[in-house]
């Protein structure tokens, strides 16, 4: 009896409108969306560098200057394409006073750990050829020859602004030797220091 009296009085007190639930509870502007996916890591970039090389069997390291381009895939992924140029290196083989000169060309998988630091670590795997010079006194022992190569490594960026960038790469390059060169091994350690450009916003 006293619940019917509590009805009827609530129904007096105020029409149908009264008993609507608020706004803000209405089933049509409820969120029912995931949230959105961070935009993927995609920037492109124009490369420069200088550093140095030593071939494994060569007696001095050599300079070498290049570019490329490398690509931000996603946060953990980018790939990177370079050409380089270096200076010719005394070796033993196939003779005396024989030098090499090598233009590589090296497409490498950048794998960027998840990490927060003040820089931006990568690792490398790659592959490649390399064009090999081979000169040396007396007849046929000069060749010129293109030969397949792949490589390891690991480097970091370092943001100087939101479009420059220095990088410092380190790779251990493994390649095939060239044609009359004896016992001599083409294999090579490389340290770059460089400078990326970034092209998209």
């Amino acid at each position: 009896m006293i619940a019917l009296a509590l009805a009827l009085f609530i129904a007096a007190a105020g029409g149908p409108d009264d008993l609507d639930l608020p706004r803000s509870l209405s089933l049509d502007e409820f969120k029912f969306s995931a949230p959105a996916a961070p935009p993927p890591d995609f920037a492109l970039f124009v490369t420069a560098h200088i550093g140095t090389a030593g071939a494994y069997d060569a007696d001095n390291p050599c300079f070498l200057i290049g570019g490329g381009a490398r690509l931000h895939i996603l946060p953990w992924l980018g790939a990177d394409a370079s050409i380089d140029f270096q200076t010719k290196q005394k070796v033993k083989e196939p003779g005396p006073d024989a030098s090499i000169f090598q233009v590589p060309f090296e497409f490498a998988a950048l794998f960027y750990p998840p990490l927060q630091l003040p820089f931006r670590p990568y690792g490398a795997a790659g592959l490649g050829w390399t064009v090999t010079d081979v000169t040396a006194p007396g007849p046929g022992n000069d060749s010129t020859s293109g030969n397949l190569l792949f490589f390891i490594g690991f480097g970091a960026e370092f943001e100087l602004s939101s479009h420059f960038f220095v990088t410092a790469d380190l790779r251990f390059v493994f390649a095939q030797d060239p044609p009359h060169s004896g016992s001599f091994s083409a294999d090579w350690i490389q340290f770059t220091l460089g400078l990326m450009l970034k092209l998209t916003k």
